[in-house]
């Protein structure tokens, strides 16, 4: 059975304004596939089609094992993307855990038992990064600019101001370091809005044939050398 929703959301006249939405976790594994661990304490995407707004309070449960009670982790949400049945992606909110959730997040960890098959919470570790970049829908002409801020296997984070707010497939260039020229690279903006203090959209990769998906292997092997 999989994770679901278990609370709403604004009570009108409610003195508390917002009542935290909250969303529940059947495992650590469960909670894992969805996590990613960032430099402001790790964001997890939590399936929903309601409309909560950036900043909307959140408590994501995790239940760490049938005779212990769920863990409460409080976040609030970075980003919502709608839902595409035609594409299979879910609609859901990107929920981000300030720093002071991080003890927590080792603990849900750190507690699986020996055997256990929870994966770590790196899954799809992402680089911090600063790094120029040119980008643009498939079609347009005008390249926009903007800032590689983080990248991995899974996808990257760009940093930019000139959002249209529709999501799609783009061309991202950028040069690698020892590269000689530029080089580009398919993906699909899977979200818009805020990670942290920047504005941007969450990118995933598309390779269109092996070659794509080993130049994109490189790419992130290239940046992640580079920034240790």
């Amino acid at each position: 059975m999989g994770s679901k929703a278990i609370d709403i959301v604004h009570i009108p006249g409610d003195p508390r304004g917002w009542a935290p939405f909250e969303f529940l976790f059947r495992s650590r594994q469960e909670f894992f596939d969805s996590f990613e661990m960032t430099e402001d304490g790790g964001l997890v995407f939590c399936p929903t089609r309601r409309k909560l707004p950036p900043g909307f309070p959140v408590k994501v449960m995790v239940r760490l094992g049938r005779r212990r009670p769920p863990l409460q982790l409080d976040g609030a949400v970075s980003w919502r993307r709608p839902g595409k049945h035609a594409d299979k992606v879910r609609a859901g909110v990107g929920v981000q855990f300030a720093e002071s959730e991080r003890p927590k997040l080792d603990f849900v960890h750190e507690a699986a038992p020996v055997g256990d098959s929870v994966k770590s919470r790196r899954r799809h570790e992402r680089v911090r990064l600063a790094l120029p970049v040119s980008w643009w829908f498939e079609g347009e002409q005008e390249p926009r600019l903007g800032t590689l801020r983080d990248i991995g296997q899974g996808g990257a984070f760009v940093e930019a101001t000139q959002l249209s707010g529709r999501d799609g497939e783009i061309v991202l260039e950028l040069a690698p370091p020892g590269a000689g020229r530029a080089m580009s690279f398919s993906g699909r903006v899977a979200w818009t809005g805020r990670l942290g203090e920047e504005t941007g959209f969450g990118l995933e990769w598309r390779a269109r044939d092996a070659g794509g998906g080993r130049r994109i292997k490189e790419l992130v092997r290239r940046l992640t050398s580079s920034s240790s």
